[in-house]
């Protein structure tokens, strides 16, 4: 049982983290393109024009972003180019347009094409919707395509929220979020298209043989959904401090398509506690502002602590506190399982669809193997803790022909523990020691036996290299960095060839690039391969251009 009493940071806490924050000279940029708010009902021009560098940037190549050409491909129907790359974009810099957006690209950001500029320039404007005629300053160029400030929304498509219905009154301003201006029902078409468009353009080879591309799993919360934010502030000038100059300090997130820090009261998608714990450090950075010589980033995360004295229920009862030191521990509950990690380690920001998440994963990891298993070939069904979504019904078929499991890129355990059910043994393998180090700790906290599930410190390329299990019985579970697999890991798993691949994923695009590689192997080597069973994706970040990927996998 979970009590709703929310513990913000205590005072004496957040001094030792602002105390000990980690300073940093650069801060992170956003590519989206900066614009004031929008009202779908009125004309928003920002006040004072954003202030760009006049000089024009010859143009190569190498600078093209590969995912936005794929997109602006599309739109344009072709791919050559009569305009000479040597010659300056086909505009002047700041010169405003009225363009209509034709497409959406994988970044959330609209594409205008103009035919008559360029043999088919494209115009790139964030927060805008395919249909929409608006008013665009450009600023930036590239090969074939250039970025632009929306200046106004002149004709609004009717599916465009109205401003009261926007969750975050910084939405346009802030870098956090890109989609807000449509309904989350047209964010979930956006995702599924995301999806559908990364392994078209990145497992080209074989796309004509995957099945559709599933409805994307929705997130149970739209807002106030993420247990960890980062906000940033830069020190004062110190030349305008020694002379006495007043200056604000700005405390919150990147300015869209720009570097500078937007300040910012409270994020609308970040769990209220952490929005209380954020006043608490916005205060307390203020009051100590002169002791910084650099800027910084805040950290913030959600934790949910045992209560002292319900240690012994079935469960226990547990309260809500924000953690800002990086090195103190957070403890995390997905259903039943409880999960313990350092705060500035990595785990899912999203627990509101963690469960479901979990049970369809478990789910593809029991799929039949092919048609002619029989029944005897499945066991008795479990039911799947949390499946909130009712993606499973309420239970599962367990696969007796898949005895083991392997999680590669295991983390601190979240799916090797919460998926031991049915296997004889499990094995996760991480490089980074202090993970591995949770995640053993996570076996002991969840009463799991060391004999049937157990964690390696080794490098996912050597993975393979230390696992007895016989292939035809094992199943794989894929959870890289969005850099996606190596080629010595791809190399490996087609020499060990598991029985099942579970493959999740925050970048689709190296998601759908691994599948072509594994593929491409199996078939240099004669091997019959793999069937994609299964794509869907999982809305881990409502609001936003991001998305999961969850691909199954079984060997032919």
């Amino acid at each position: 049982m979970s009590h709703s009493t929310i513990a913000p940071p205590s005072a004496a806490a957040v001094p030792a983290v602002v105390n000990g924050i980690t300073e940093a000279s650069a801060l992170p940029t956003s590519a989206a393109a900066s614009t004031s708010d929008i009202n779908s009902q009125t004309t928003a021009v920002p006040a004072v024009p954003p202030k760009r560098s006049k000089k024009v940037k010859r143009l190569h190549k190498k600078d093209i972003d590969d995912v936005l050409m794929r997109d602006i491909i599309d739109l344009r129907g072709h791919d050559h180019w009569t305009w000479d790359p040597a010659n300056p974009a086909p505009f002047h810099n700041f010169e405003e347009l009225e363009v209509t957006i034709g497409s959406l690209a994988q970044s959330g950001e609209g594409l205008a094409l103009l035919p008559d500029r360029g043999d088919g320039w494209i115009v790139v404007v964030p927060f805008v919707i395919p249909g929409e005629k608006v008013k665009a300053r450009v600023y930036r160029h590239n090969w074939g395509y250039s970025y632009a400030d929306l200046v106004e929304v002149i004709e609004p498509a009717s599916n465009r929220l109205t401003q009261e219905k926007i969750l975050c009154k910084y939405f346009s301003q802030c870098a956090g979020c890109q989609l807000q201006h449509i309904s989350y029902t047209d964010q979930m078409e956006f995702k599924k298209q995301v999806v559908d468009n990364a392994f078209k353009n990145y497992a080209g080879k074989y796309y004509a043989s995957l099945p559709p591309v599933d409805p994307v799993s929705q997130s149970p919360l739209h807002s106030h959904y993420r247990t960890k934010i980062t906000p940033h502030f830069e020190a004062l000038n110190p030349k305008h401090q020694s002379a006495g100059v007043a200056q604000s300090v700005n405390i919150g997130f990147m300015q869209a398509g720009k570097r500078r820090i937007l300040d910012i009261e409270e994020c609308p998608i970040a769990t209220p506690i952490l929005n209380e714990g954020m006043a608490a450090m916005r205060a307390k950075v203020k009051e100590n502002i002169t002791s910084y010589k650099k800027g910084a980033t805040l950290l913030l995360r959600e934790s949910n602590p045992v209560v002292p004295g319900t240690e012994s229920n079935d469960p226990p009862s547990t309260t809500k506190i924000c953690i800002t030191d990086h090195k103190a521990s957070i403890t995390e509950w997905v259903g039943k399982f409880r999960f313990d990690y350092p705060a500035g380690s990595f785990f899912q920001n999203n627990n509101s669809i963690l469960p479901s998440l979990i049970g369809y994963v478990q789910q593809q990891l029991h799929l039949p193997l092919s048609p002619s298993s029989s029944e005897s070939d499945v066991a008795t069904t479990t039911s799947v803790e949390g499946d909130t979504n009712g993606l499973l019904g309420s239970s599962v078929s367990l696969n007796r022909e898949i005895r083991y499991l392997v999680d590669a890129y295991c983390g601190s355990g979240l799916f090797g523990i919460t998926c031991h059910e049915g296997f004889k043994k499990v094995l996760g393998v991480e490089i980074s020691a202090a993970s591995i180090s949770c995640a053993t700790n996570n076996l002991v906290l969840n009463k799991l036996s060391t004999e049937t599930t157990a964690f390696h410190l080794d490098d996912a390329d050597k993975i393979f290299a230390h696992i007895d299990f016989p292939a035809d019985e094992t199943a794989l579970i894929i959870d890289p960095p969005r850099k996606g697999c190596s080629e010595e890991f791809l190399d490996q798993m087609v020499a060990f060839l598991p029985a099942r691949v579970v493959y999740v994923s925050c970048n689709v695009q190296t998601q759908a690039r691994d599948l072509q590689g594994l593929l491409d192997r199996c078939h240099a080597k004669g091997l019959p391969g793999y069937k994609v069973e299964a794509i869907r994706g999982f809305d881990l970040f409502p609001q936003t251009r991001h998305v999961e990927g969850v691909m199954t996998l079984t060997r032919l």
